[in-house]
């Protein structure tokens, strides 16, 4: 069986394999997540808002039109989705006047946007990314390839001094030079990552600027071999606790868990994780609070996309 790999379950595994096992194992999600109010909400609407807009359409009628979609299902939580559009709108308008103001997208060329890609990455063990959009940026006569990622974010320099480091961005780049490599245009590998970011506030005369920011974050072909070795090393310990867990070994065995003061706010199975620690009836609570959905679910029709 094919091991399909992504950088979200990389990190899961390394920070915690208990939550490994019950997310990426079991496929557990915590049932009728209200998508309003949380970083994870806020980010989703600003990168939906932003795949229309370089895709050729409208940022801020997507971003209304995902409003509208939540309010309908969650009517009774209708303050907290119009107190983040509030806050997106502002995002998203302020992110377009600084387009104009700054010419910072008056040198690219959009190739594609938000671009599912899956390549093999070694025997039995596929990688998978998903692009925020694929561009060329183009200065002195020589374009260059890179990825363009979105970020919402509390501030603009907290991130930068592991930028070069980071497992997302790294994955990114990699997938895209394979990708590249198979289609026999390595010559046009990208270079690395276009990195945007854009603060979580509404501008408001007491918010300093700036508000928006970029970074390009290139990666050497030494860097994304390295890389490719750390993922082909993950993949090989994912496997095995696989192997270990479909033989009928308990979880308490093959993932134990990796308790730190960030579970209470960063986890949504900290109570399962408590109650199975104690022996209690676990499974109980996961039928209550939980349902198996496939973690792969946002990389739905990733054949489709060949550019």
């Amino acid at each position: 069986m094919t091991l399909r790999l992504t950088n979200s379950e990389m990190s899961t595994w390394r920070r915690c394999e208990r939550k490994w096992y019950w997310e990426s194992y079991r496929g557990l999600r915590k049932r009728e997540v209200l998508p309003a109010g949380t970083p994870l909400a806020i980010g989703s609407r600003v990168h939906v808002a932003l795949a229309a807009f370089y895709s050729g359409g409208s940022a801020t009628d997507a971003l209304a039109e995902s409003i509208a979609r939540d309010l309908a299902t969650f009517p009774e939580h209708e303050a907290q989705i119009l107190k983040d559009q509030d806050l997106c709108s502002a995002m998203i308008e302020g992110y377009l006047e600084w387009l104009e103001e700054t010419g910072v997208d008056a040198d690219l060329r959009v190739i594609a946007a938000e671009t599912k890609l899956e390549v093999p990455i070694t025997f039995g063990v596929t990688l998978l990314s998903k692009l925020d959009a694929r561009v060329e940026r183009h200065r002195a006569g020589t374009p260059t390839r890179m990825a363009l990622e979105f970020k919402t974010v509390g501030d603009l320099t907290s991130s930068l001094p592991t930028l070069a480091l980071d497992t997302q961005l790294l994955t990114e780049h990699l997938v895209e030079f394979l990708h590249l490599r198979e289609r026999g245009q390595e010559g046009d590998r990208a270079q690395g990552v276009l990195y945007r970011m854009l603060r979580k506030v509404k501008r408001t005369d007491r918010a300093k600027p700036p508000f928006y920011s970029e970074e390009e974050v290139p990666h050497s072909v030494e860097e994304l071999r390295n890389h490719w070795r750390h993922v082909v090393a993950y993949a090989g310990q994912i496997q095995a606790a696989r192997a270990r867990l479909d033989a009928g070994e308990t979880h308490h065995s093959v993932t134990p868990p990796s308790p730190q003061s960030s579970c209470s706010w960063y986890c949504p199975l900290l109570g399962a994780c408590k109650l199975a620690n104690a022996g209690a009836d676990v499974e109980g609570y996961l039928s209550d609070h939980f349902e198996v959905r496939d973690p792969l679910e946002r990389y739905a029709g990733i054949g489709q996309v060949d550019l």
